[in-house]
C-alpha cells in the first residue's frame, strides 16, 4: 500500500552533453585532486542551476561556495567545465 500522498513534482533531466578531451581531462584533474564541483538544483525553479565548488578533502557538514549565476539548459554543462578548466589551468604541475 502506498501512503496515500500523490507526488505532484516533475522530474526535471540534465541535459545532455559530450565534453571535448581536454574538458574530460580538467575533470578528471579535478575529481582526483578534491576539487568538487556539482552543478545544483534551484528549488521551485526547474531548469536552472547553480554550480556549487567544494575544495579539499570532504568534511561532515561542509556547505559548497555557489556561483553567483544562474544556469540554464543550454549553458550549465558549459560553464562547469569552464570551471573544471580553471582549476586544472591553475593547479596543475
Amino acid at each position: 500500500m502506498g501512503s496515500g500522498l500523490k507526488s505532484k513534482k516533475k522530474n526535471t533531466w540534465m541535459p545532455l552533453y559530450h565534453p571535448t578531451p581536454e574538458e574530460y581531462e580538467a575533470r578528471l584533474f579535478c575529481i582526483t585532486n578534491n576539487f568538487r564541483i556539482s552543478p545544483l538544483g534551484i528549488n521551485g525553479e526547474p531548469n536552472k542551476w547553480r554550480i556549487g565548488i567544494n575544495v579539499g578533502p570532504y568534511k561532515k557538514g561542509e556547505k559548497p561556495k555557489i556561483a553567483p549565476h544562474i544556469y540554464d539548459k543550454n549553458t550549465i554543462w558549459v560553464e562547469y567545465y569552464k570551471f573544471c578548466k580553471y582549476y586544472y589551468d591553475k593547479y596543475r604541475r
